[in-house]
């Protein structure tokens, strides 16, 4: 009899609630989970992660970025080939980068310690462009980027 009153009881607040005995068991089977992902999940390629790679490349500030949503799916293998991708469409600015460094040092190397410190201590009274005018009326090339010149010694040297 406690059975038949608890059956009644959950049929009439069911019935109240505008639920039939159908809506249950449409509703107790479990739905299939889709392994299509929903149209708001972005999924990414190898190709997403190279141009997030490319985008902090242009903006001077090339970084890991292994655990952006566009790369953290790629294998440790995939993420290694990407960067090598990367960096093989900058080789030619890789390579002027390390001749002027190369040439930076070698001028930087000609000076004495007095003059060295007292570049490093105008950069930081005042700025990097006080000090690439400077340089720039020292040097002979007028090919010579003073400002990129001092902005290196103030960031590796001072």
């Amino acid at each position: 009899m406690h059975r038949t009153s608890t059956a009644v009881i959950l049929a009439a607040t069911l019935a109240l609630a505008g639920c039939s005995d159908s809506d249950i068991k449409a509703d107790a089977k479990p739905s299939a989970i889709s392994a299509v992902p929903s149209p708001s999940q972005t999924v990414y390629t190898i190709d997403d992660c190279k141009a997030l790679m490319e985008e902090g490349y242009a903006s001077g500030t090339p970084s890991d970025v292994s655990d952006e949503p566009e790369c953290e799916r790629l294998t440790e293998d995939e993420y290694v080939a990407a960067v090598g991708d990367v960096l093989k469409g900058h080789v030619d600015d890789i390579m002027a980068d390390a001749a002027d460094e190369a040439m930076y040092d070698e001028v930087w190397d000609t000076l004495d310690v007095e003059n060295q410190q007292m570049l490093c201590d105008t950069m930081t009274d005042s700025s990097s462009e006080t000090v690439g005018a400077l340089l720039e009326s020292m040097l002979d090339d007028p090919s010579v980027d003073a400002d990129a010149m001092a902005q290196y010694y103030y960031d590796e040297k001072c």
